[in-house]
């Protein structure tokens, strides 16, 4: 039985700030919140949470947990008193200037990259890895010609370009092997169609541990996710 590679050597290639972008329920926040923890292990971390859109699924609620795993959290004022105004900190231009590791968790669909359009400027200044995260059991990405319209979406609004493909195929504690490799072909197709390759494979380790290794893992580890909820993000 194959399990989840030890390696997170992916996670310190290429550029220094990694960027998650997709639709709402992908999975998005969860993935954010691992790779920053993750990335914490071996290095100084940020999470920047600029989701605007969602108010449940919050990084700023595991704020102790992240602090305690030396990740530095940075997040909207109102984020968690149920004010929805979508002010962003200005904490997240130290973004572009620390060597930290830096992970940006935006908020869902075209909307939610919105807020990552407002710093196109230091983007272009200092570029970052940019995944657009795929669940293709999710209404809106259940056809790889929706995935394509939200991809080209999101670009046009945030003001960036997307660089690799994450695919997060689950149907929370329902996901088997015979969900990844639907997923597997789906992010296959998607990527010959839109020219953006696969940057990594997400998922829990009893879902992807029967699976050969095709591409990069991040085994997940639920963090934000009640019980009850059927999917994850």
């Amino acid at each position: 039985m194959t399990t989840c590679s030890p390696s997170t050597d992916w996670l310190f290639a290429g550029r220094r700030i990694k960027v998650l972008v997709g639709h709402y329920g992908s999975g998005k926040t969860e993935l954010a919140v691992n790779m920053a923890l993750e990335m914490a292990k071996r290095a100084r971390a940020m999470l920047i949470d600029l989701d605007i859109v969602n108010p449940f699924f919050r990084s700023a609620e595991l704020k102790p947990l992240l602090l305690e795993n030396g990740v530095e959290l940075v997040y909207p004022a109102y984020a968690l008193s149920g004010v929805d105004i979508p002010i962003l900190p200005a904490e997240v231009e130290r973004a572009f200037t620390t060597d930290a590791r830096c992970v940006f968790d935006v908020g869902g669909d075209d909307d939610g990259a919105v807020a990552l359009g407002r710093y196109s400027a230091q983007f272009s200044a200092c570029p970052a890895d940019v995944y657009f995260v795929v669940n293709p059991f999710r209404p809106r990405t259940a056809h790889v010609s929706q995935a394509l319209s939200l991809m080209e979406s999101v670009q046009r609004r945030a003001r960036i370009a997307i660089t690799g493909l994450a695919v997060n195929a689950n149907l929370g504690a329902e996901t088997g092997a015979d969900e990844i490799l639907a997923g597997r072909e789906f992010i296959q197709r998607l990527s010959q169609e839109s020219g953006v390759p696969v940057a990594f494979e997400a998922g829990l380790e009893k879902a992807l541990s029967a699976l050969p290794e095709v591409w990069p893992r991040l085994c997940v580890r639920r963090y934000l996710t009640p019980e009850w909820m059927e999917w994850y993000e």
